[in-house]
C-alpha cells in the first residue's frame, strides 16, 4: 500500500505491558512490516508509557499529544470522560491537513470521529470491545461507591456515544462474536488481537511442572475475582498445587491464598519467571466471569503452554472449543484438571494445536488484511 494513513491511538503502546496496549503496539509494528506508512498520533499520560524514540522506526511520522485530566467539563459533558479527555486541537489540525485515510484504535480515540470535514474521509474504526459492556463488568465488580458511580455513568456515556460509529467505512471487530453488534453501525471484518508471537514448535517433557497456572493482572477486579473463585471453589477439593501469578494481588487475596495448603500466589513475576510458568506448568487455567473481547493471555497460553483449560465466558464463538478444554462448573473444572494432569501434552498436541491457531491468529497476514480494507476503502 503506498498511500499513507493516519492511526490514532489511546496510549503510548511502548512498551506493551498490559493488555489493552499488545494489539495496539504489536498491529503497528505488523502494519509497518506489511508495508503500511503510517502516520501515528497517541496520547499519553501520567501512570502511563511515556512518549519514546522507539516507535519511530515503525512510524511515516509520528505525533504524542497530553492526555486532559481532572477538567471541571468533564462533569457536565455528554462526551465520555476516556473520549473526552483524548480531544486535542493540533491532532484535529494534522487530520484535516490532509485527506489521507484515518484509522480510529478504539472508542477512546473517536472524538473527531464525526467532524463535518473527516466525514468525507475513509473512516476505519478498530473495536477492541463492547465499551459500555465492559464498564458495567468492571462496575459490577468494584466496591468502591465512587469508583462505581463513575464506571456505571461512563456505560451510560459510552453507550450513547456508540451511535457516532453509523456510518463508518470498516470496522474491525477484535473479537467474532462482537460481530453482530458492530455490524448495524457498518460493514464489519473479523481481525484477531495482534500479540507477541512465541511460538514453541517443541515441548520439553522432562520439565512439566505438575501444577495449575493461573496467571494475569491480580489488579483488575475481574481477575481478581477469577482468582478468588479458584481459591474458594476449586483448590480446597482438587489434589494438585495451584499457582496463582500476576501483578500487583490485593492484601486481601494474598491472605486468601495463604489460608489454603495447596495454593501459591506470586507477587508480580518478573516476565521471565512468568514466561517459565507459562510454557512449563502442566495446565494453563483461565477463566474470566465477563465475556468482552479476547484475553491476549489465553492467546499466550495456546502459544507457549501446555494443556489449556477455560470455561465458556473466555470462548469467542466457538473458536477456542477446539483449542482448549472448556468447563464451568467447579467439580467439572476439577474433572477435567484430574485427566489433563495425568495425560502427557506432547509436541505432537502442540503442532496440531499450532496448526488450528494459525487459522485465526496469524499477525502478518491480519496486518495484510487490514491495508487491504483500508486501501479498498480508499479507492
Amino acid at each position: 500500500m503506498n498511500q499513507p494513513f493516519h492511526i490514532i491511538a489511546f496510549d503510548v503502546p511502548y512498551p506493551p505491558n498490559y493488555g489493552g496496549i499488545v494489539d495496539v503496539f504489536y498491529k503497528l509494528k505488523h502494519l509497518h512490516a506489511a508495508g503500511g506508512k503510517i502516520i501515528y498520533h497517541c496520547f499519553y499520560y501520567a501512570g502511563h508509557n511515556p512518549p519514546t524514540e522507539l516507535l519511530e522506526q515503525y512510524c511515516h511520522e509520528i505525533y504524542y499529544y497530553p492526555r486532559k485530566k481532572n477538567s471541571p467539563q468533564f462533569f457536565f459533558s455528554r462526551l465520555p470522560y476516556v473520549v473526552l479527555s483524548r480531544t486535542n486541537k493540533d491532532l484535529l489540525n494534522r487530520l484535516l491537513s490532509d485527506n489521507l485515510p484515518i484509522l480510529f484504535d478504539g472508542i477512546q480515540t473517536c472524538a473527531y470521529l464525526n467532524h463535518p470535514e473527516i466525514q468525507k474521509r475513509v473512516r476505519i474504526f478498530r473495536a477492541n470491545n463492547v465499551e459500555h459492556i465492559y464498564y458495567e463488568g468492571l462496575a459490577k465488580w468494584e466496591t468502591g461507591f465512587l469508583k462505581k458511580q463513575y464506571l456505571k455513568l461512563e456505560a451510560r456515556r459510552l453507550a450513547t456515544f456508540e451511535k457516532e460509529l453509523k456510518g463508518v467505512d470498516s470496522i474491525l471487530s477484535v473479537a467474532k462474536m462482537d460481530i453482530p453488534h458492530f455490524s448495524k453501525y457498518g460493514k464489519t471484518h473479523h481481525i484477531p488481537p495482534f500479540f507477541k508471537s512465541e511460538n514453541i514448535a517443541e515441548i520439553d517433557t522432562q520439565k512439566t511442572i505438575q501444577q495449575v497456572l493461573f496467571q494475569g493482572n491480580l489488579s483488575v477486579k475481574e481477575n481478581e475475582h477469577a482468582a478468588k473463585f479458584i481459591i474458594e471453589k476449586i483448590a480446597p477439593t482438587s489434589p494438585h498445587q495451584f499457582v496463582i501469578a500476576g501483578l500487583s494481588p490485593s492484601a486481601l487475596l494474598i491472605e486468601m491464598a495463604q489460608q489454603v495448603k495447596n495454593v501459591s500466589l506470586i507477587d508480580s513475576p518478573p516476565q521471565a519467571e512468568m514466561s517459565h510458568l507459562i510454557l512449563n506448568s502442566h495446565i494453563n487455567l483461565l477463566l474470566t466471569f465477563q465475556q468482552t473481547g479476547i484475553k491476549l493471555k489465553l492467546l499466550h497460553a495456546l502459544e507457549a503452554g501446555r494443556h489449556v483449560v477455560i470455561n465458556s465466558f473466555m470462548d469467542d464463538s466457538g473458536i477456542f472449543k477446539e483449542l482448549c478444554h472448556v468447563a464451568d462448573a467447579p467439580e467439572e473444572i476439577n474433572g477435567v484438571l484430574n485427566e489433563l494432569m495425568d495425560t502427557p501434552f506432547t509436541t505432537a498436541d502442540k503442532l496440531s494445536r499450532d496448526e488450528k491457531f494459525a487459522a485465526h491468529y496469524d499477525n502478518h497476514r491480519n496486518a495484510e488484511r487490514i491495508l487491504e480494507i483500508i486501501e479498498t476503502n480508499a479507492t
